[in-house]
């Protein structure tokens, strides 16, 4: 999990954050402030995380869609954002998260994670409609069949991401992190493990942030001591 400590808040300059306007409190804001700061962050360490472990990574994507044409391998791999935006072979605006390719039933996978689960229903619907863009985009370009699919990593079920995401997607165009897991090749358990050992230096630095400001403080030993 991100580390409070290491995120970036508001710049010092920067008009006050909401957090400033909501409590009143500048440096009370600015601790809310990394607070958001590594949430955010915890979304991109996941995606890491995930592409650390995953059984059979893509070193090169334009060679492996080059070189598996014919293949009948049993084996699901995957490739990242990043490796999409450079590959030639596919062309489209959009980016998925991972794009994961199973030679012997000759079916890609579009996934998108998430860390959170629950969203409005403009963010869900937008959601949809990208994974939707890029599966019409590469479709057409690719000797594979497609679905599109969001992984909310940490829905216990389906239909708990289901509700999560305002119903704009299908249940079987959900994930959930374990069944991703499978899909993937990685431990699931392993990786929740290894994001919940920050949580507790996490609430040590927002404790001791909090108590470093010297009017909570004091608010703190007031309400302590009626």
């Amino acid at each position: 999990m991100a580390l409070i400590e290491n995120a970036k808040g508001r710049r010092v300059g920067q008009s006050p954050s909401g957090y400033t306007r909501l409590f009143g409190i500048t440096a009370l804001g600015n601790l809310m402030s990394r607070v958001q700061g590594a949430v955010i962050s915890s979304g991109n360490e996941l995606e890491d995380m995930i592409w650390e472990r995953v059984a059979h990574p893509i070193a090169d994507l334009d060679e492996f869609l080059t070189t598996t044409l014919h293949s009948e391998e049993d084996k699901m791999y995957v490739a990242t954002k990043a490796q999409v935006k450079k590959c030639k072979t596919i062309n489209s605006k959009y980016e998925p998260d991972f794009i994961a390719f199973h030679p012997k039933t000759r079916h890609c996978y579009i996934v998108e994670v998430k860390d959170g689960d629950t969203f409005d229903t403009k963010k869900s619907a937008g959601e949809h409609t990208t994974l939707q863009n890029f599966n019409y985009d590469i479709s057409q370009s690719l000797p594979y069949s497609t679905s599109i699919h969001m992984c909310c990593f940490n829905s216990p079920t389906r239909e708990e991401a289901w509700h999560g995401l305002k119903k704009k997607f299908t249940l079987q165009e959900l994930l959930t992190g374990r069944e991703l897991g499978t899909l993937f090749g990685y431990d699931y358990d392993e990786i929740v493990e290894v994001r919940t050992s920050d949580q507790q230096g996490n609430l040590d630095y927002f404790v001791r942030a909090i108590l470093a400001i010297d009017n909570i403080r004091n608010m703190i030993i007031k309400r302590l001591k009626s």
